[in-house]
């Protein structure tokens, strides 16, 4: 089963590489709800998610996600003939070189890539970050997120990525991120598009409705001087109570 993770493209492989699929990005999120559920109505002994900091809740929803969901017949397609490993902080450079350790929380990796992709650049680039009153959607969630993206240290040869919130009550996508991207920053966030509501999915009781924003990166890669174009960012907001 290969998911058709990759659309074809009559340009053949280029940077940035070809774009994943949808029903990829749909699959890893449902798989992130159900580990979710998991940590919600499943709670393991020591782990309280209401009062665990942000590394902590990302290192419980790793563990579940890899340990519970991955390859269990929770999720259609969240298996081993599809993905070929799901990485917590791994080390990789930024696009230009002169970052070699920036370590995105998440990493999932495919079995299949397409022909003349930078393999250790390839995947499913994931950011996580508490929003609360003490995290703020525009510093912690905008600021030390998103724009990592953005300036291309995370998912600089993808055309999509995902940033997870970890939202507590009273903190919703609509009209939050709509509202701290439209303000003013010491580093400006490019934005083209939304965020909207992805049609594809909907709000459930642990998880509000996918959100997608589309952002300029104004780099250019130093591999063949080609602009690096726009970043698709789809956004999971998981409700923690």
């Amino acid at each position: 089963m290969t998911l058709e993770m990759f659309e074809e493209s009559d340009e053949g492989i280029r940077l940035p590489h070809p774009p994943l699929s949808l029903r990829l990005h749909l699959v890893v999120e449902s798989a992130i709800c159900a580990a979710w559920e998991l940590m919600t109505h499943q709670g393991r002994p020591g782990f309280d998610l209401q009062s665990a900091n942000e590394d902590t809740v990302t290192l419980e929803l790793y563990e579940r996600l890899y340990d519970e969901v991955f390859n269990k017949g929770i999720v259609d397609g969240f298996e081993r003939e599809v993905f070929a490993s799901i990485h917590r902080e791994p080390k990789v450079r930024n696009f230009n070189r002169l970052h070699p350790d920036k370590m995105p929380d998440i990493f999932l990796d495919f079995i299949d890539r397409p022909a003349g992709v930078m393999n250790s650049q390839h995947g499913l680039f994931i950011e996580c970050k508490p929003v609360d009153r003490q995290h703020p959607t525009g510093s912690a969630y905008c600021d030390e997120g998103l724009i990592r993206f953005v300036r291309g240290d995370y998912a600089w040869a993808m055309q999509s990525a995902m940033m997870i919130g970890y939202a507590r009550e009273g903190y919703s996508l609509v009209p939050k991120l709509s509202e701290a991207l439209a303000s003013s920053r010491k580093e400006p966030i490019p934005t083209s598009f939304g965020p909207e509501s992805c049609p594809r999915t909907r709000a459930t009781a642990i998880a509000e409705q996918v959100a997608i924003s589309k952002h300029q990166r104004t780099f250019n890669y130093i591999e063949d001087n080609s602009p690096a174009g726009i970043i698709v960012i789809r956004h999971l907001w998981l409700r923690r109570g």
